[in-house]
């Protein structure tokens, strides 16, 4: 089975190990500007904000790449052994268009890298940095049978997981992350319910150095797709500080989707989980379900390779957040509407 366009709707039959996954054919999203701004947040206000990290009543899928949630262990080496073949853990890989197919581009690494704001030693996930840009590359785990088991009312989706930035970055035009992507009862694609993208390098004039960038399926006017929004956009040359780990650094993202309401929210710390800066946007996703998550990388301009690495990564389903999340959150924002 053939990946499909993002962008486009198509049928899919979703059958266990048939199931091969969605793609976004080489960029094929719209950019949709700066995202709301919903402010910044401790850790702690995070965790309230979902429900409180005891209340996660519907774990998806969880893995530290030495074993994971299904039981699986992960040995260091090649996850999978060829194109949409299913691997370790469950996992299969998938280029989008050029060159990639190698297993070797997509391996678990015996040891994360250190540096700033680095997470529990232990294994990670490496997707092999792209030279060209006309490759992308796709990781991808099936979660519908996990979906339609988790608890009743347990409507917001949200990953987490930690991504390495390499000292190549600061040279690199790669772009690396990953999407939840969604579909109907029937099969259809309904696209990018989430997701996030690290910028390493410079591309063109609009996107900058270690940019942070949020999708959703979206509706602008007459026009609904997956759409790219702007979360952060600082040049390191312009003497600020980076909105990300610096080179040789870890960074911390959050995002989630609700169903209910197809409100998307995201949320990145470079303290290791200390702070979080969050936005959001009024998602198109309403009324659709998680069908499958996807690590990312591909080449957004240039030669420069940087390779994509991953830490811990969770997904999981809560309710909406309850009354005292709700309570705390109005006050934090209303002393910052007061500052």
């Amino acid at each position: 089975m053939n990946k499909i366009g993002i962008a486009s709707v198509a049928a899919v039959v979703i059958s266990g190990a048939a199931f091969a996954g969605y793609s976004d054919r080489n960029e094929n999203f719209i950019d949709g500007g700066n995202a709301n701004v919903m402010g910044s947040f401790t850790g702690a206000q995070l965790a309230a904000m979902r429900s409180g990290v005891a209340q996660r009543n519907s774990s998806l899928y969880a893995t530290n790449w030495t074993q994971d949630s299904n039981g699986a262990s992960f040995t260091t080496g090649n996850i999978a052994s060829a194109v949409s073949t299913l691997g370790q853990g469950g996992w299969a890989y998938y280029v989008a268009s050029g060159s990639g197919t190698n297993p070797s581009n997509y391996k678990i690494n015996a040891a994360r890298p250190t540096g700033t704001n680095a997470p529990t030693p232990g294994q990670a996930l490496q997707i092999g940095g792209a030279g060209s840009t006309t490759t992308s590359r796709y990781l991808y785990q099936d979660l519908t049978s996990q979906w339609a088991a988790r608890t009743a009312g347990d409507d917001i989706a949200w990953v987490e997981y930690d991504q390495y930035m390499s000292s190549a970055s600061s040279t690199s035009g790669n772009r690396t992350g990953g999407f939840l992507f969604g579909a109907d009862s029937t099969g259809t694609i309904g696209g990018m319910m989430t997701g996030m993208t690290l910028e390493y390098g410079t591309v063109g004039t609009t996107t900058k150095q270690r940019s942070v960038f949020g999708y959703a399926y979206y509706t602008s006017g007459t026009t609904t797709g997956n759409y790219r929004f702007k979360l952060s956009d600082q040049a390191l040359s312009s003497g600020g500080t980076s909105p990300l780990a610096v080179s040789g650094g870890w960074t911390k993202q959050v995002m989630s989707w609700n169903k209910t309401t197809g409100q998307v929210n995201w949320y990145y710390s470079v303290d290791g989980g200390a702070n979080y800066t969050g936005f959001f946007v009024n998602g198109a996703g309403a009324g659709l379900d998680v069908a499958e998550w996807d690590f990312y990388a591909s080449m957004a301009t240039g030669t420069t390779a940087a390779n994509a690495i991953f830490a811990d990564f969770t997904t999981y389903a809560t309710p909406a957040p309850g009354a005292a999340a709700l309570v705390g959150l109005a006050g934090l924002m209303a002393r910052r509407r007061r500052a």
